[in-house]
């Protein structure tokens, strides 16, 4: 069996110093010299949670380019900017930090699975897995041409891993648009630091829009509504000239307007993850959030953590070290934290959140039920669904374990690398899609879901190494 991990550029081989830098002004991103050193936004960190003196030190340090443990504790969700009482966007200094991280050194590895362009990527060893009605809404939110003048839906790179979320009437009157070669609009990326592929990120877009020239752009994430929104335009200097629409928004103006009939309560009780980028947005995303929830005829029972303070999903945990228990300790944390409100389904309105935590549950044995927003809206119409979380989680988990085995058992596979500018430059190609599966993850995904190991006794004996593997994780980390 063929088990080459194909290289995009490697540090050690394809692309040495300095062919990947771009400059990038990064006076956006550095606030150091206009710090108070007050602490506040490290010592309200819901994460971090440090006491003011030690938030007060690791504060100079990030400061000053010191190492510093935030850089490797942060979770990226955002906090911290909403948190500073000067508005000096601390988030951004972290990211800077993680940028000059990125030039010295390249990533590691295991980020070749969130890097929509390399052929080892969660997106390309995806597809072949899906069922054809999911590779067909794939083939075709490719397409640009036709779709000009018209209100389209983005639908953002992380809704690829669910596209069967966007079949429903809800959505009928959007022409949907999405190539995750766009790369999710910077998001994800910015969220890692990689600020020089968000600026390449943002020129492609730009030419990607002056050939679609949407009427009106409706985001299904709120990471691409932040990025196109505000970040881009006030970080990097690209700005659009169409009007950008959260899904949120559209959804309660469907709502108000008599659109949606909502009649067939859910009667269950509910809690509601508020992602990260969310955080962009405020309360002109949670407050809505909340009305169409509600709508639905549930209760809602909020968490510990909630709105400005809600932590991440998981996989911003992973950002600082890229280790995949972060992720799963993260995204465990966060269900647990669900579960204490005696809630039955956890709402998601991410789709990056709905895939992260769908990925969770099967590996802690959760009980939590996973929504989408739209799932939510389908039922109170009197719809099911086609929720296929479960299945999906265990493809991604047959993707994951051939990506360590590769990176096991063959040496090239662990070099760092850094992303080829050369390869974002224009607009993406051919709207074709690669369909052809990979062996290695063809295998793991029939073990994975064969009868025997989808038994319930398999599963919790799954379950519970994985918690095991947390808690000597955790041990070993205190020690």
């Amino acid at each position: 069996m063929n088990i080459e991990w194909p290289i995009v550029v490697a540090i050690s081989k394809a692309c040495p110093e300095p062919c990947c830098i771009l400059m990038l002004d990064t006076t956006k991103f550095d606030s150091s010299e206009n710090c108070k050193l007050c602490g506040t936004c490290l010592s309200s960190c819901p994460v971090l949670n440090f006491e003011e003196d030690k938030a007060i030190a690791e504060k100079q340090r990030l400061n000053t380019g010191q190492p510093s443990m935030v850089l490797e504790k942060c979770t990226t969700c955002l906090s911290c900017d909403l948190y500073c009482p000067n508005g000096f966007d601390p988030y951004e200094l972290i990211l800077l930090r993680w940028n000059e991280r990125y030039q010295e050194k390249g990533l590691p590895a295991l980020a070749r699975m969130v890097i929509p362009e390399d052929p080892v990527s969660i997106w390309r060893q995806l597809y072949p897995l899906m069922p054809p009605d999911e590779q067909e809404l794939i083939k075709n939110w490719r397409i640009r041409s036709g779709k000009s003048g018209k209100d389209i839906l983005l639908t953002g790179c992380f809704s690829a891993f669910s596209p069967y979320l966007t079949m429903t009437p809800l959505l009928a009157d959007l022409t949907p648009y999405g190539d995750e070669r766009n790369w999710c609009s910077g998001g994800h990326i910015y969220q890692l630091g990689l600020l020089d592929v968000v600026d390449q990120v943002g020129s492609r877009l730009q030419a990607v829009f002056n050939e679609l020239r949407p009427k009106r752009l409706v985001t299904m994430m709120a990471a691409e509504y932040a990025m196109l929104g505000k970040i881009l335009p006030q970080r990097f200097n690209i700005s659009f000239d169409f009007e950008v629409v959260p899904l949120e928004h559209y959804l309660l103006d469907m709502l108000r307007n008599g659109q949606l009939k909502l009649n067939c309560q859910v009667n269950k009780r509910v809690a509601i993850h508020d992602n990260c980028f969310s955080k962009a947005a405020g309360d002109a995303v949670w407050s809505p959030v909340r009305e169409l929830v509600q709508a639905c005829g549930v209760t809602i029972v909020e968490m510990q953590h909630n709105k400005e303070n809600a932590l991440c999903c998981g996989f911003g945990a992973a950002a600082g070290r890229f280790d995949l228990f972060d992720l799963v300790e993260q995204g465990k944390k966060r269900l647990g934290e669900a579960e204490d409100t005696g809630a039955e389904y956890l709402i998601v309105y991410c789709a990056a959140c709905y895939f992260i935590f769908s990925v969770v549950r099967e590996l802690v044995g959760s009980k939590l039920e996973i929504y989408h927003i739209l799932e939510l809206l389908d039922l109170a119409e009197g719809r099911q669904p086609l929720h296929r979380t479960r299945k999906r989680a265990f493809n991604i988990i047959a993707i994951m374990s051939a990506n360590i085995t590769r990176m096991l058992l063959q040496s090239s596979a662990r070099h760092r690398f850094k992303i080829d500018p050369a390869t974002i430059q224009g607009t993406p190609g051919s709207a074709d899609v690669d369909f052809k599966a990979d062996r290695l993850c063809v295998l793991y995904n029939n073990f994975l879901n064969n009868p025997v190991m989808q038994n319930p006794f398999t599963l919790s004996i799954l379950t519970a190494l994985v918690r095991l593997a947390l808690a000597g994780r955790r041990r070993f980390s205190h020690d």
